[in-house]
């Protein structure tokens, strides 16, 4: 509640800002900020990266072939056109050149026919076995809860998220999405990888989840074919884990948003004191 001054003779009070609120908004507007240059700076290079190359993938694998191609021909128009003799010669730097040039032009010629015939290809999309679950904690505030169910729409129709759960000082507030069969909703508590991301305020990103040796950490909540993790501290005390359907299912700019989401999510939870209506977990 906000402190009042004294007053003198009945006069009105004025309200003096609880230094609580004022060190919260301080903190979500530093937070703000720098979310706000971390998804800038993803999406930057992400567009200065794949505007070309992405558009045109299969012209720029052939540029080596082109190349190399070019260098050959260039050398036989050469030899043509300045009237040297067509046998090379150890003791003439004209035939030695001419025959770097070629090994040099047959290197590029190699790399883009391997190149042209090594397409990547796109990782398969699995449909991820287990029950859908949507888990609220009792006693949530009903603006923390909203925040949360706009998360969850959020990274399931902007991203390949097919399942997230969110933890707060070692308790699930939020379980979406597909949840391994068998297993209560809501009973899950966080494992080493996500105490060392809440520890260091560093995320990790575990493109390949199926070959990943840890995997087993997150057996209590994620679908067992899950492709993807994506686990991201929300402060000291929490942790977001997304999983996805699809092998590298995150791009950057995916986990810079997850990033800038977990600020945001940092400043509401803070506000999960006494009086906020919630039980906190002893």
């Amino acid at each position: 509640m906000p402190l009042a001054a004294p007053t003198l003779s009945g006069a009105c009070s004025q309200p003096q800002a609880n230094p609580r609120t004022r060190t919260l908004a301080a903190a979500s507007h530093h937070r703000s900020k720098r979310s706000s240059r971390v998804a800038a700076t993803a999406q930057q290079q992400q567009q200065d990266e794949g505007s070309l190359i992405t558009r045109f993938p299969d012209a720029f694998r052939a540029l080596p072939l082109v190349a190399g191609a070019a260098g050959i021909a260039g050398v036989v128009a050469n030899r043509v056109s300045s009237g040297i003799a067509p046998v090379v010669s150890a003791g003439s730097s004209q035939s030695r050149a001419d025959v770097l040039v070629i090994v040099m032009s047959a290197v590029l010629v190699l790399t883009g026919l391997q190149w042209l015939s090594l397409k990547p290809k796109e990782p398969p999309q699995v449909e991820l076995e287990g029950q859908e679950v949507s888990h609220r904690a009792p006693g949530l505030p009903k603006a923390l809860a909203a925040e949360l169910q706009w998360v969850w729409d959020s990274l399931r129709s902007a991203t390949r998220a097919r399942t997230m759960v969110l933890f707060y000082k070692g308790r699930c507030l939020v379980q979406e999405g597909v949840a391994p069969a068998g297993q209560a909703a809501g009973a899950a508590s966080p494992g080493p990888i996500c105490q060392k991301a809440m520890q260091s305020g560093t995320g990790n990103y575990l493109a390949n989840l199926v070959l990943f040796p840890g995997r087993l950490e997150f057996a209590g909540y994620l679908p067992p074919n899950c492709q993807a993790a994506l686990i991201q501290p929300v402060g000291k005390d929490g942790v977001l884990v997304v999983g996805s359907d699809t092998q590298r299912g995150f791009s950057r700019l995916d986990q810079a948003w997850v990033s800038s989401v977990a600020d945001k999510l940092e400043v509401a939870l803070e506000r999960l004191g006494p009086g906020s209506g919630f039980k906190q977990q002893q």
